[in-house]
């Protein structure tokens, strides 16, 4: 059974996510793991670059087994204290030198890790190595040309940064098959079926008045890939809705003039 012990929250660096931190980076980061369970039932799953251990701790409450790690000594031991489950534990490593046996995980969770290092080949050699045959990799990195190039940002915590061309070459020089995906946090309205349908979504972009089209999510701040040597399931696409404060309702009733 899951167990999480009240202790002080681990410090927002920038680094990576921590819990209560609002905005467009926790809708990024909880979208990704949320969507990550759909593939993570019954598995046994290493989630690299692990952090605070809040994406292990919901991998676990569906895996078979959930393996967190990363890099800090620290923060392994916040997560091993603070998420205590049965089926969960987290270790000390890093994507060159994964501390796992050979042929041991289903599914390798890597959200926004590639642009952390540039040992990217070491790491693409370390999933190989610890995944079974049937195994898939779900990762996520950002664009560099609409994270960074275009607003001109420079995050200081990033060490190597890919362009589309460039994550889509790394990936498929380690595994047979790869489904690319596209991920960017808006403002706008949601329509869906009412009951099952097949149909593909329309994307509406509102740009100087006029609104522009797309089947795909248009512009993408993030890549998100799901790679492995058989056949790869379909992810769902879908919207990632949080819970709203209170205060924010109350600021668009002010607004709409309805309090």
């Amino acid at each position: 059974m899951s167990d999480m012990t009240e202790q002080p929250m681990l410090p927002w660096t920038g680094e990576r996510y921590v819990p209560g931190v609002i905005g467009d980076i926790e809708l990024e980061h909880l979208h990704r793991y949320y969507l990550a369970r759909e593939l993570a039932v019954g598995k046994d799953v290493l989630d690299i670059a692990s952090g605070e251990g809040y994406g292990s701790a919901l991998l676990a409450e569906v895996a078979r087994t959930v393996v967190g790690v990363d890099g800090s000594e620290e923060v392994i031991r916040y997560a091993a204290e603070r998420y205590q489950r049965s089926n969960v534990q987290f270790k000390h490593g890093t994507c060159g030198h994964i501390p796992l046996p050979d042929a041991s995980i289903d599914l390798i969770v890597s959200f926004e890790t590639l642009e952390h290092h540039d040992e990217h080949h070491e790491m693409m050699r370390e999933f190989v190595r610890v995944l079974r045959p049937d195994g898939l990799v779900l990762i996520s990195s950002p664009d560099k040309a609409e994270y960074s190039d275009k607003p001109q940002f420079v995050n200081s915590f990033h060490v190597k940064e890919l362009y589309f061309e460039e994550f889509q070459e790394l990936l498929l020089n380690y595994f047979g098959h790869a489904q690319f995906y596209g991920q960017r946090v808006r403002y706008g309205s949601c329509i869906g079926p009412l009951h099952n349908a097949s149909t593909p979504p329309a994307h509406f972009r509102l740009s100087q008045g006029r609104a522009h089209k797309f089947l795909s999510i248009p512009e993408p701040v993030y890549f998100v890939a799901i790679v492995g040597n058989g056949e790869l399931p379909v992810l769902p696409s879908g919207v990632f809705v949080p819970e709203v404060p209170e205060h924010w309702h109350q600021h668009m009733a002010l607004q709409a003039g309805i309090e």
